[in-house]
């Protein structure tokens, strides 16, 4: 991933490991790069780091990654966590073109890591690795997660992690039922979505096309190879970044987007309080969302 975005990596677990490989490799067009411990690495194919792990066993987040700029910003994280009594693992060279890492835990048990990679450099469409489909994601671009208890690991990101509040959603007594949070100057590198099943650790995993038209051609050839959308396209609220969503073989959503908004780091968060029955996916309107994808993770 190209430094100015601080969203690194996911590696989730699929029920059916083949199965996963082969729609995110011949569907989605995302390049093999290794296998190891059991855990095959994907690509985006425009730099050498990997943006998908995918593992044997139930669904959800294994862990996602957010990236360090060096090691001494690892140290100091690593420093700041344990005093605050989290544990720690350094994990440094234990994933492909990984030179440094710090893993541990949000408070819902949801794995998470600090990073250091290889490869920095920014994107060149004439500069692929492996054999890279023209119709591939630029990028991995964000993860939602599905937490039982939001507002905790919303402090957590906030208080240990320095990620800043975008937009927020609360209930009618104040509770989080939804928040975006930043480590760059895009709207979002994490959001957090009220799980309706404690097991759930993700709502969707995105990964950023070049565009609308993009999306639209993918789509196209997701319905040729036998795949239907969940939900989009449209445009979100939050954000402000075009969607459209789908549940992939291997049991987890994933989201394709495009033009996702940039904030000043003077901007305040946004705040609404919504009740359930409001429709807040979509700024567009004529884009109604199940009961299902406002409530179901994996």
């Amino acid at each position: 991933m190209s430094g100015v975005r601080k969203f690194e990596h996911a590696t989730l677990r699929v029920t059916d490991l083949p199965a996963a490989v082969e729609f995110y490799t011949e569907v989605l067009g995302l390049t093999e790069l290794e296998e190891r411990d059991g855990v095959v690495y994907l690509g985006c194919g425009l730099d050498e780091n990997y943006d998908l792990g995918l593992v044997e066993g139930g669904t959800g987040v294994d862990h996602v990654a957010v990236r360090a700029p060096d090691e001494e910003t690892l140290d100091e994280y690593e420093s700041r966590l344990g005093e605050a009594g989290v544990d720690v693992e350094r994990t440094g060279g234990a994933e492909p073109n990984q030179t440094g890492g710090v893993r541990f835990e949000l408070p819902t048990g949801i794995g998470m890591e600090l990073v250091t990679v290889a490869d920095a450099s920014y994107h060149h469409p004439t500069r692929t690795v492996g054999d890279r489909k023209r119709t591939a994601p630029v990028d991995v671009d964000h993860a939602n997660l599905a937490s039982y208890h939001p507002d905790r690991d919303l402090d957590f990101l906030t208080e240990h992690l320095d990620f800043v509040v975008s937009d927020r959603i609360e209930g009618e007594t104040g509770f989080t039922v939804q928040a975006w949070v930043r480590r760059g100057d895009f709207h979002h590198d994490l959001g957090i979505s009220t799980a309706d099943n404690v097991a759930h650790t993700l709502h969707h995993l995105s990964f950023e096309m070049a565009g609308i038209d993009a999306i639209k051609a993918f789509c196209d050839d997701l319905t040729a190879a036998g795949h239907q959308l969940e939900l989009g396209p449209s445009r979100h609220n939050a954000g402000s970044n075009v969607f459209a969503y789908l549940w992939s073989p291997g049991g987890n959503r994933i989201e394709l987007t495009a033009e996702m908004a940039t904030v000043d780091e003077s901007a305040e968060p946004g705040v609404r309080t919504i009740t359930r029955e409001e429709n807040t996916v979509s700024s567009w309107g004529g884009v109604v969302p199940t009961r299902e994808f406002l409530e179901k993770g994996s």
